[in-house]
């Protein structure tokens, strides 16, 4: 069964990575001019729920480039230098880096004892985020962390 479903794109259920972006287009107000671009996107065709929440996750340059922006870092915190990569500090002020030890200061940050679980850096994706593992042997990338709530151990 097939049906369409009309709304806003400020009212459009977003999830995951899709619902982020939304909530940052909503904060600055630039929903109805991202919706008119996601129309052109799809033309004539009727997108799914997916298809939009794609384009919200994954294409956040676009996005920002399409609203005069370089890219969705600049859209999203402006000329401030306090989310540069080169600022990217733990809870403490000090600097993160890949290999670094950390605990997480987030629900998944905690054993079920809860004890905080240590973790090491194996990512930096430039934006905020770095990818953790808690397996020293394989350093293979588990989960993404935002570094306001890492703390070097």
């Amino acid at each position: 069964m097939e049906y369409k479903v009309e709304c806003d794109l400020e009212h459009f259920d977003a999830w995951s990575g899709g619902k982020d972006t939304l909530d940052v287009l909503k904060e600055k107000g630039v929903c109805e001019e991202v919706q008119h671009l996601i129309e052109e996107l799809f033309c004539e065709e009727i997108p799914t729920e997916t298809a939009i929440n794609d384009v919200l996750w994954f294409e956040r340059d676009f996005i920002a480039q399409h609203l005069g922006y370089k890219d969705w870092g600049e859209f999203e915190y402006g000329d401030d230098d306090e989310d540069d990569p080169e600022n990217y500090e733990d809870i403490n002020g000090v600097r993160l880096d890949v290999s670094d030890e950390v605990v997480w200061h987030d629900d998944a940050g905690y054993d079920e004892d809860g004890s905080m679980i240590r973790f090491t850096i194996v990512e930096d994706r430039g934006d905020g985020f770095f990818n953790l593992c808690s397996d020293d042997d394989d350093k293979k990338p588990e989960r993404w962390a935002y570094y306001t709530e890492l703390e070097i151990v």
